[in-house]
């Protein structure tokens, strides 16, 4: 059992788990509707070559709700006094989707902190409209944002998710259930039960970045960063003109375009996510 601990954070309670290893320290975040455990079956590989945080981002799992607060520079503070009074060294940071657009905030504000970002398929240029309004993200978000506020109305549980979180459409021919397995499906069903469902507000409005701009960002990092991307036609966030935008904007960095795979990288192909990351570690 991988010990989880809570953190009070200028009045925000932040769950994390953590396991202790050699080398740098590396802190993974998460994507949206996520949390910590989804990265827990890669803890015993990453914990040989690092001292590995998993923090559940704001509005997330085990951590504190703040409603009206999730926009990029407000999960950018918690990391910033986390990596301070949690890390207390500079940490190499690994970002799923939103935690990645995290990282790269951190990155870019609070550089002494950061020794590298590894970014998994961030959603760099779909985050604002109309873009965001052709992603069959934007899709997910408003049905689950809806689904959410009404389990929660109505005092739903946890055992009145796991259904219809198994019936979502994993691909062309296989629900959630049938491609994950009722472990994965009990999981997810855990994250949305537990979510403050306001989270999906900002992202809805296409506001997640405020006045920020993915490219201005990139721009100011002078840390190692490398990217690792899906497909967009298999539900990847970038396309290959995303990829080509993002390497001109941080002309320093490196990337790879993993064929035959989506969003779900780490999930789906854990070891190559792990031989990459790890690689990026050492």
């Amino acid at each position: 059992m991988i010990p989880t601990f809570t953190i009070d954070l200028d009045g925000v309670e932040l769950n994390y788990a953590e396991a202790s290893g050699p080398g740098p320290a590396l802190v993974i975040l998460h994507g949206i509707t996520g949390s910590h455990a989804a990265f827990l079956p890669l803890l015993p590989a990453l914990a040989k070559c690092a001292h590995v945080y998993l923090p559940d981002l704001r509005g997330h799992n085990l951590s504190g709700h703040t409603p009206g607060a999730y926009q990029v520079q407000d999960y950018g503070a918690d990391m910033v006094a986390f990596l301070q009074r949690v890390v207390g060294r500079p940490a190499i940071l690994a970002g799923h989707s939103m935690g990645g657009m995290i990282s790269v905030w951190l990155a870019a504000h609070a550089p002494q902190w950061v020794r590298g970002v590894f970014l998994e398929d961030p959603p760099f240029y779909i985050t604002r409209p109309p873009r965001l309004q052709e992603t069959w993200f934007c899709g997910l978000f408003m049905a689950l944002s809806e689904q959410l506020r009404q389990h929660h109305l109505q005092g739903g549980t946890l055992e009145d998710l796991i259904v219809p979180v198994g019936q979502w459409r994993a691909n062309d021919q296989q629900t959630m259930l049938e491609a994950a397995g009722p472990e994965s499906v009990r999981l997810k069903a855990t994250e949305l039960h537990r979510m403050d469902p306001s989270v999906l507000d900002v992202v809805l409005a296409g506001d997640f970045l405020g006045s920020t701009e993915s490219d201005a960002l990139l721009a100011r990092i002078q840390a190692p960063l490398h990217l690792i991307a899906g497909q967009i036609e298999l539900g990847g966030a970038m396309s290959a003109h995303d990829v080509e935008r993002f390497a001109a904007a941080a002309p320093r960095s490196t990337h790879d375009v993993i064929a035959g795979i989506g969003h779900m990288i780490h999930d789906e192909r854990p070891n190559e996510f792990l031989s990459s990351l790890k690689q990026f570690i050492t």
